[in-house]
């Protein structure tokens, strides 16, 4: 294995305004009085950036995410982004990924993560309805998006998504219809995030709701996602992605197929390659510097992990690429699920790659248990 190893960095930042109902990453409601936390996590994490900086390459691509990482303060933020400065290289065009809640950003956050060399933002939307928000427990509201989207245009950010959710209890199809619809109109996104809910065991959302989307109209979502995101010229490139001109998410895709990153901060999970690595999963636990747990599995599972998660984008795996990468060719992994996947329509075989079909998308649960 490479002495340098990382190609990707991921950074947890653990804090939220308030945590929505449905949300099952670690995060914890901050006080916007207290500034205690915060700086006990910056500290921790420069401690984890320079005990982990020798192990990476030229970052191709680096993603903050949480939590909510505009729920820092502005010097927060803005030490945050000279952290990672300090203490990582970058390729020229590495792409720099921040998430951002409308409620929690401002023109001047903005700036400070642009000039750091932030360029690319994510922000939650969710829903533009109030009622489907309310369902949600998303507190914050839209009020400032308009702005957000001003100062945007004006720092020079282009690259921009927007989170959408999908088979909300009490959504209608014309409901998600008009979300896609305002999205795309006015706010120009060059990349769409438009994901099923799912309600997690153990989420304020499942104590209180447990009723699943009847499959017609969870299939009627599901085509108008892509019909209407193909109309701005927005193309579905993986399950609950879609993107104008080939400007996927670089971060996610890589590691979809397979590509190393280190992630830091509590929670955050990494791969070398070889070998998964999860930080301690409470942020007092990071803090205090208990050692990540390791996920170890030998190398025909493991290739064939990276085999069913390749399948998650419709460019699915080149052959030679997936043999290149994990030393296994692909049929002699898993030869009789491939052809089985094919014959069910699920999977496509072209001679040099693999790939989903948009019914094998749709299905990929089905496609995931069959390879793995």
């Amino acid at each position: 294995m490479s002495i340098r190893p990382y190609a990707s960095l991921y950074i947890h930042v653990p804090f939220c305004r308030s945590k929505c109902d449905y949300c099952a990453f670690y995060s914890l409601p901050s006080d916007e009085n207290s500034t205690a936390l915060p700086q006990l996590y910056l500290k921790r994490l420069e401690e984890e950036f320079h005990q982990y900086q020798q192990h990476c390459q030229g970052l191709r691509s680096i993603y903050i995410g949480g939590g909510t990482p505009s729920a820092l303060s502005h010097q927060q933020l803005s030490n945050l982004l000279k952290l990672v400065n300090r203490y990582f290289q970058q390729e020229k065009d590495c792409e720099w990924t921040m998430e951002a809640n409308p409620e929690s950003l401002d023109p001047e956050k903005l700036a400070i993560a642009v000039a750091a060399g932030v360029n690319r933002l994510s922000i939650g939307i969710q829903s533009f309805v109030p009622a489907l928000r309310q369902t949600l427990g998303r507190k914050g509201t839209l009020d400032n998006l308009e702005e957000i989207h001003r100062a945007c245009q004006r720092l020079g950010l282009k690259n921009l998504n927007l989170d959408l959710i999908f088979a909300i209890p009490g959504q209608t199809l014309t409901d998600f219809q008009h979300d896609l619809r305002q999205a795309c109109e006015c706010y120009q996104p060059t990349h769409l995030s438009a994901y099923a809910l799912t309600i997690e065991p153990g989420t304020p959302i499942s104590a209180r709701l447990n009723t699943a989307t009847d499959d017609d109209l969870f299939l009627e979502f599901w085509h108008s996602a892509d019909a209407i995101c193909q109309q701005f010229g927005l193309e579905r490139y993986e399950i609950s992605n879609f993107a104008i001109n080939a400007r996927h998410c670089r971060h996610n895709f890589e590691i979809w197929h397979g590509q190393t990153y280190l992630g830091c901060g509590p929670s955050a999970v990494s791969f070398n390659g070889i070998n998964r690595s999860a930080n301690p999963g409470h942020l007092h636990d990071w803090l205090a510097g208990k050692a990540a747990s390791d996920d170890f599995l030998p190398p025909e599972k493991r290739a064939a992990e990276i085999l069913a998660f390749g399948m998650r984008t419709t460019a699915g795996w080149n052959c030679q690429e997936f043999h290149s990468l994990t030393g296994y060719d692909l049929w002699q992994l898993r030869g009789e699920a491939i052809a089985k996947l094919c014959r069910l329509k699920l999977l496509t075989d072209t001679g040099k790659d693999i790939h989903p079909t948009h019914k094998g998308l749709l299905f990929n649960d089905d496609v995931m248990v069959e390879l793995l």
